[in-house]
């Protein structure tokens, strides 16, 4: 089978406001040959017709994932793709100021990620190659948060050569970090403060439970990726049996590693505080999510919020904007 040269690769889950705009740009570049969407069991699934009237556009979906998780989404999508070079873009994300020549250079040793704010560093091109080399994604990573610098460092272990894209060559939908850990249908001006803080925690705990997911079990082209078997004309599902996993020893240290970040950086209190609390007071997770209490609302709002309002006032970088402000 002859293969197309480049193959956009993006998954969605219920995040069809970002997809319909993006999709829509991608359709406009004439530097790829596929565009394979993978809906990752969106709440309402993503429909062939809303898409984009482009023939480079092949739509897939997954059933049955109750949560996000990037890495076995971007693996399927990467095996189902059929390009020998690989480019990954989120639901938000499309080429804006991108440098055509880097699709037609021939170093198959040459890995390009994206730079900048708002997502552009988890975006990529590359060799199919590069990416069957090092196994892709590492599956036992959970949610997002590190998975690309897992990628970059197991590329360069193999000598590899990551570079990276100007911030310029990736555009970028504007939202919050509250509707990218959400993954929720949400307009970016109604994400609160409170949200905001709820969200950049549970990213802080998941990013660094995934940097020790990553060192206790290391990912190569050796280990077993997740099995999908075909259930109907472009539709998916998980074999559970297949997915990796780590042993209930890790998982539950990773637990405890999690439920430290999380309510630390969310109610702003010393680690070692929360765990001596019992859980009776500050819960572990459960399906990916903490419950979040009467109590904790409550405490935030009057000790943690004036805590970071007043952070945020004795950080230098507020009365240089400030100033900036009064002289404007």
């Amino acid at each position: 089978m002859n293969r197309p040269d480049l193959s956009v690769i993006t998954v969605c889950m219920n995040r069809q406001q970002h997809l319909l705009e993006t999709a829509r740009r991608i359709a406009a570049w004439p530097h790829h040959q596929e565009h394979l969407i993978l809906d990752w069991s969106s709440r309402v699934p993503v429909e062939r017709a809303q898409l984009p009237p482009d023939s480079r556009i092949r739509l897939e979906r997954v059933d049955g994932e109750q949560r996000w998780n990037l890495c076995r989404a971007y693996n399927l999508a990467a095996r189902l793709a059929r390009g020998r070079l690989l480019m990954k873009l989120d639901a938000d994300c499309w080429p804006d100021q991108f440098d055509p020549g880097l699709v037609l250079a021939e170093d198959e040793r040459l890995c390009w990620f994206g730079s900048g704010p708002d997502g552009r560093l988890g975006q990529f091109l590359m060799p199919r190659t590069a990416f069957e080399a090092v196994g892709g994604f590492n599956e036992v990573l959970q949610g997002y948060g590190f998975d690309d610098k897992d990628l970059k460092a197991r590329l360069m272990s193999l000598s590899f050569n990551v570079r990276s894209l100007p911030q310029s060559a990736i555009g970028v939908e504007s939202h919050s970090i509250h509707e990218r850990v959400s993954r929720n249908h949400l307009d970016a001006a109604t994400a609160s403060a409170y949200e905001k803080s709820l969200s950049f925690a549970l990213r802080r705990s998941m990013a660094i439970s995934n940097r020790n997911a990553a060192a206790l079990f290391p990912w190569t082209c050796q280990r077993d990726s997740s099995r999908y078997i075909k259930e109907g004309q472009n539709q998916w599902r998980v074999v559970q049996s297949s997915i990796p996993r780590l042993t209930v020893e890790l998982e539950a240290e990773l637990l405890r590693l999690r439920r430290r970040i999380f309510w630390s950086s969310f109610l702003c209190i010393p680690e070692d505080v929360v765990r001596r609390l019992p859980l009776l007071l500050l819960d572990s997770e459960s399906s990916g999510e903490f419950k979040i209490l009467l109590m904790h609302r409550l405490y935030w709002f009057l000790v943690a919020r004036p805590l970071l309002l007043m952070v945020s006032v004795l950080n230098p970088g507020f009365w240089k904007g400030l100033r900036r402000l009064l002289k404007w």
